[in-house]
């Protein structure tokens, strides 16, 4: 925070003559005399778009904004399409009153402001007796008489992040100056010295600021040293590094409640609570300019579990069937009668880790086993002979975690019609909502746990959802004719970031599937 308002001291005052920021600027603060604003990327909503573009001719005098686009489909999307910034207003912010974390922020300012009378009801949520009742208990209430008061010394208002909507954040201390930070210390106790640079919310922490990440700050490369995840506290240290890291996670949904459901026609819809499971696995030592793999680091932090809401995405079994037998779709491989001991042989020859960054199997969930030549290549057919044999010896068997194992089928083309959907509707759906692509999560899974179909999963990024998938529900057929008009549209051959996917990545064939899959969902 000392940091930022220097900056803007020195804005106005002149004695700086340009900044590069986040969106931390967008949010109102008078800057002074900015005479321009350069917007890298579009910023997700028109909403932010105008709020940035401000940011400068905040004086007399007339000003420029320019915006940039990326290679990103939602910014290949605005500018081919400039009427949808120009000619409509901005969007609607989506909530959800209900959340329970967002509706007991609520209630703790309104305590502050006002106590409750005894049976108050507060908005449409009604009855907040209970909620009262816990508060009381955890101490920021006090009950007296028939009201309830607000009785800590804390402002609430003060400890709801912007980003987040919720306290749960990591602070980020710079401990540079002072020795290494004991292992045996308290949770959350700074060494002497120790800076605080930033913070970053509890969600995001496994990715990017665990053991040996490369954090930037200021232009300035810090290695963490140490990430408390209890004490929500990460130690980096200044190095002069020449890569950077990247992490990776794998995801797995689980389908509590259905809200609503909508089974006619092809394609059948629903929504409802899921129970979202991320686990950072390893990440990638990268190095700056060549982009080559330096090296792999192993992540050993707890799964975290997130009850959230989402909108999914069905193949009925009649339209999977005619998809798989026209080659749209792949059918799940028969690797013949040995391969389920040799998958096991595999994994316990490995030690149950991933071979590639080296994360271990978690509890309830095995590895997977990748043939290293793909198996297709051997041209076994059951009853006819026994290529298996040679495609399932354990010197063409490598063990690899789910991520991992994403990243050597996409290496070998391997990725399917149902990614180049899941990649577009990622990038597709803030269009429709006042949302980040990083507000929302998406999973594609060739055989759903819960609906045994083909299915595409797009789920909120924040504990008990703020809305999107109801709205998402009812743009359904919106969303599927607008992903078929994308990829139609497309000027690239065989796929690239603003349509299915860079095509090194997704395969020369994706494009077309997609296409044709994008098609069939519309008949």
């Amino acid at each position: 925070p000392e940091e930022r308002r220097a900056i803007e001291r020195g804005l106005r005052l002149g004695e700086v003559r340009g900044v590069v920021a986040t969106n931390a600027l967008e949010l109102g603060v008078d800057i002074g005399d900015l005479a321009a604003c350069v917007m890298t990327g579009y910023p997700g909503t028109i909403a932010s778009t105008w709020q940035q573009a401000g940011r400068s001719g905040r004086r007399t005098g007339l000003s420029a904004a320019v915006l940039v686009a990326s290679a990103a489909p939602l910014d290949q999307y605005i500018v081919t399409h400039p009427r949808y910034l120009f000619e409509r207003t901005p969007e609607h912010a989506l909530i959800n009153p209900d959340n329970l974390a967002i509706l007991v922020n609520h209630i703790k300012c309104a305590a502050f402001e006002l106590p409750f009378e005894q049976g108050e009801s507060f908005g449409r949520f009604g009855d907040v007796s209970e909620i009262l009742d816990w508060l009381v208990e955890e101490g920021w209430l006090h009950r007296s008489g028939q009201r309830t008061h607000w009785m800590n010394a804390a402002y609430p208002a003060e400890g709801i992040s912007l980003r987040t909507g919720t306290d749960d954040t990591v602070v980020i201390q710079d401990i540079t100056p002072s020795p290494p930070p004991s292992l045996r210390e308290p949770p959350g106790v700074r060494p002497p010295g120790a800076v605080v640079i930033g913070e970053i919310d509890r969600q995001s922490a496994p990715l990017l600021v665990h053991e040996g990440a490369v954090y930037l700050h200021e232009a300035r490369s810090y290695l963490v040293e140490r990430l408390d995840w209890e004490g929500r506290v990460a130690y980096v240290r200044q190095a002069d590094v020449d890569y950077y890291t990247d992490a990776s996670s794998s995801v797995s949904t689980r389908v509590l409640e259905v809200f609503e459901s909508d089974e006619s026609g092809p394609v059948a819809r629903a929504h409802g609570e899921v129970l979202i499971t991320s686990q950072a696995t390893g990440f990638r030592k990268i190095k700056r300019y060549s982009h080559e793999t330096l090296g792999w680091g192993e992540i050993t932090l707890p799964p975290q579990e997130m009850q959230t809401t989402a909108y999914w995405l069905t193949l009925s079994d009649e339209l999977t069937q005619r998809l798989l037998a026209e080659g749209i779709l792949q059918a799940p491989n028969d690797y013949g009668p040995n391969w389920p001991e040799q998958r096991d042989k595999a994994r316990a020859r490995d030690g149950y880790r991933c071979r590639t960054c080296g994360a271990p199997e978690r509890e309830h969930q095995q590895h997977d086993v990748h043939h290293i030549r793909p198996f297709r290549e051997y041209g076994y057919i059951p009853g006819a002979n026994e290529t298996y044999l040679i495609a399932n010896r354990l010197d063409n068997l490598i063990t690899l975690c789910p991520t991992c194992h994403r990243r050597a089928e996409a290496a070998l083309g391997g990725r399917s019609a149902l990614g180049g959907l899941s990649n577009i509707l990622r990038n597709l759906v803030p269009l429709y909502l006042m949302c980040d692509p990083r507000d929302i999560g998406v999973v594609a899974e060739s055989r759903s746990p819960f609906t045994r179909l083909p299915t595409v999963t797009i789920y909120d990024q924040v504990p008990g959802g703020v809305g999107f998938s109801q709205r998402l529900y009812e743009l359904h057929g919106e969303l599927l004719r607008a992903a078929h008009d994308l990829v139609a549209s497309c000027p690239c051959e065989s796929g690239c970031p603003a349509c299915v996917g860079p095509v090194g990545e997704v395969g020369h064939e994706t494009k077309a599937l997609t296409l044709k899959l994008t098609a069939a969902l519309l008949t």
